[in-house]
């Protein structure tokens, strides 16, 4: 049920706020080509080129990076700081993976200054997230999501920074062990031995949340 969650959660998030899984199994395709020649392009010194990259990508870079460091965090510093170092990293990119699993790894870079950040700087688990409500539905399955969505947030945030970015990856993401590797700068092995530790240790986290949240608690309703 617990290992799970994440998957329920995201699929709970409305299309419109943006927070939805990236397919990253899917096959090379015209738009893989399409990037590819962008960042040729942008090799070559064309920045014409980068903003169309940025174009092409935005909308998966901030779906990524909602997933990475969570739904209540304002995406868009982080966001402009992920283009801006991709900027100059576009340029070691020599095609040994999909162009977006090497946008992935510049994304899980950023992420992870900034959860490492943000363990720094603890606040409430519990506040709420910016609320995003689905056009016609109903108020109590709105708060259901809310409350979900929160749990699931607050287990997260039990996690270290990199079995977070691991798990978002593989639980969200729909990346293989090979995928995250190379989004991670790690080996497989060692991906799949973080992400099994990180999975107990979710379920761990929302068993106790659940716990000491109960439906229908202080903050299961608004």
């Amino acid at each position: 049920m617990f290992s799970r969650g994440a998957r329920t959660w995201a699929s709970a998030v409305p299309p419109e706020s943006g927070v939805g899984a990236v397919d990253a199994r899917e096959p090379a395709s015209s738009d893989e080509a399409r990037l590819r020649l962008l960042v040729q392009r942008v090799q070559q010194g064309d920045l014409t080129a980068f903003e169309q990259l940025y174009e092409a990508t935005k909308l998966d870079a901030a779906r990524t990076l909602r997933h990475l460091v969570g739904n209540r965090v304002e995406v868009d510093d982080l966001l402009q700081e992920t283009y801006l170092r991709l900027l100059t990293a576009v340029k070691g990119f020599r095609g040994e993976s999909r162009f977006r699993t090497f946008l992935y790894r510049v994304c899980a870079n950023v992420a992870l200054s900034h959860l490492r950040w943000k363990r720094r700087r603890p606040e409430d688990p519990f506040a709420d997230p910016p609320e995003v409500v689905a056009p016609g539905e109903d108020p109590e399955r709105a708060a259901e999501r809310r409350q979900a969505a929160r749990l699931v947030e607050a287990a997260l945030e039990k996690l270290s920074p990199r079995k977070r970015i691991v798990f978002v990856y593989a639980e969200l993401s729909g990346m293989s062990a090979d995928e995250i590797a190379l989004a991670v700068g790690s080996s497989p092995n060692t991906v799949r031995s973080r992400l099994h530790h990180a999975r107990l240790e979710f379920t761990e986290a929302m068993q106790r949340l659940v716990v000491a949240r109960p439906v229908g608690g202080s903050h299961g309703r608004s």
